[in-house]
């Protein structure tokens, strides 16, 4: 029992240790996912309220996604991970992409379809599930210098 705050208090000191190696990656994925998310709510809102106001929402959110998506892969890759753009990255943020898209689409469709909440907070609590999924996956797989070393470790 009192190894309890030992383990909590090297786990908070492991998380700041953490995060100011990665304050600037961190900083460039908050300041392009703002921005993903602004782009997000004004392209559904565009579309919902003034194109096509009679549409689906799910649908056009899924369409909404998939602009953005292209948008976060290019600013992402460029400023916080400072990746080159590779055919292996591409393949790998798409596969990310894919799951982030599914994920997110499905996490619209619960919140406003299923439980009746209001559109515009589900999507801005969505980004926020999604962002912390995508960061991890990137950061991990997509841009690193070898993303399939967790694979090549277990086949062993």
């Amino acid at each position: 029992m009192k190894q309890c705050p030992l383990l909590a208090h090297h786990l908070v000191q492991r998380l700041i240790h953490v995060a100011k190696g990665e304050s600037r990656r961190l900083f460039f994925f908050g300041l392009i996912g703002g921005t993903s998310l602004a782009m997000n709510i004004g392209l559904y809102a565009l579309l919902t309220r003034v194109v096509w106001p009679s549409g689906n929402r799910t649908y056009v959110y899924a369409m909404v996604v998939v602009v953005v998506t292209l948008f976060n892969f290019e600013a992402n890759r460029r400023f916080t991970f400072a990746s080159k753009r590779t055919a292996g990255a591409l393949f790998r943020f798409g596969v990310v992409a894919v799951v982030a898209s599914g994920m997110n689409t499905g996490l619209f469709w619960a919140g406003h379809s299923f439980l009746g909440l209001y559109d515009l907070a589900v999507i801005v609590a969505n980004t926020l599930l999604v962002a912390f999924f995508t960061f991890s996956s990137h950061r991990l797989f997509t841009f690193h210098p070898d993303p399939w070393r967790y694979v090549r470790v277990r086949a062993t």
